[in-house]
């Protein structure tokens, strides 16, 4: 271990030691950790995600330190009416509600009564299909040919690859240069993907790859689950015309009204940055009956903020979680919103 690596790892460790998050507590009034998830590993379907030790020993950790684990629409209200008693506020998000939230994630969530809130891609669940990112990573790492090459964004990709770890790299690649492009792009490069490197893709996908059916978001919806709309077909928003943007978003929440009584009126961006959203989405946002949106932008959620301007509630952060015990303690303990106003300053 180099000299840097260690020294980083002693501030870490000073960082969520219990003196300096107890005096770091008041950094966190006012203000709630929403977190954001995808996969949660599970063996019998093949797949890898977040360990459920871990997941567990967070909940217990934030039980045993009395914060306050709350749904998101129970969150959004209070962020809504400038409810400033928040402390010690944490919500979880899980994007995209593949089937091992159902098999996995959920009943750990279940254990400690700790409420989550999946985004449901509307068109996937409907059609039992594909995530397109995984339809096109199982393309590469079943074709009969290792290379690809394409013209994306405007510029050239030429991808070799080996065995099944090169072939994620490449799709990765690949899914990387499709967030630049327009949807109509998108959906034509992924048609054309499968023949030219000559793969069979079945329309349905293996156990690891699936979604959540409609039967599982109503089994889990009651209990401590909630869903929100995650598009139809997840495109990155602000690439789609005037047409598809707002059917993607009206459409998918529709949908999830129809399916189950634990929908909320909070919506989830795919990729979630910066450049993914603006005044159209959102417009379209409002004309839907949707009262919030969050994104995948690091950073507290606060009343002052949430009513800050007319778009506030539509550009809701959210942090990452990667299982890393020592990010989970610094966000709910405040001590990242110190970081965060540093980095602010330091940056000017």
């Amino acid at each position: 271990m180099t000299a840097s690596r260690r020294f980083k790892q002693m501030v870490a460790t000073a960082l969520t030691s219990e003196p300096v998050t107890t005096l770091a507590q008041p950094l966190a009034n006012g203000v709630a950790s929403i977190f954001m998830l995808h996969r949660f590993a599970d063996a019998e379907r093949g797949n890898p995600g977040h360990d459920l030790s871990v997941l567990r020993a967070h909940l217990a950790y934030l039980r045993r330190l009395r914060y306050e684990l709350v749904g998101l629409g129970e969150l959004m209200t209070r962020l809504a009416s400038g409810d400033r008693r928040l402390s010690r506020t944490v919500a979880f998000t899980i994007d995209d509600g593949y089937a091992d939230y159902a098999t996995a994630g959920a009943p750990v969530f279940e254990e400690f009564d700790c409420p989550a809130t999946v985004f449901i891609v509307t068109g996937v669940t409907d059609d039992r299909g594909w995530y397109w990112w995984d339809r096109l990573r199982v393309a590469l790492e079943t074709g009969a040919r290792r290379r690809l090459d394409i013209e994306l964004a405007g510029a050239p990709l030429r991808l070799e690859w080996t065995d099944a770890a090169s072939a994620a790299r490449s799709a990765r690649s690949i899914v990387d240069r499709m967030k630049l492009v327009t949807d109509a792009d998108r959906r034509r490069i992924l048609d054309e993907i499968p023949s030219l490197v000559e793969a069979d893709v079945p329309p349905r996908p293996p156990p690891r790859y699936a979604s959540m059916s409609w039967e599982e978001i109503r089994a889990a919806g009651r209990g401590v689950t909630t869903f929100g709309a995650h598009t139809v077909t997840h495109p990155i928003l602000a690439r789609t015309d005037d047409s598809a943007a707002r059917s993607e978003i009206a459409t998918s929440w529709r949908r999830l009204q129809q399916e189950t009584p634990a929908a909320i009126p909070v919506f989830c961006y795919p990729n979630g940055g910066e450049r993914d959203l603006g005044a159209r989405e959102i417009g379209f946002l409002r004309e839907a009956g949707l009262t919030a949106a969050v994104t995948s932008q690091p950073g507290y959620a606060s009343p002052g903020e949430f009513r800050r301007h007319f778009d506030s509630p539509y550009r809701v952060p959210r942090f990452p979680y990667d299982g890393s015990t020592t990010e989970l303690v610094q966000v709910v303990s405040g001590v990242e919103r110190a970081k965060l106003a540093v980095r602010r300053l330091t940056s000017r």
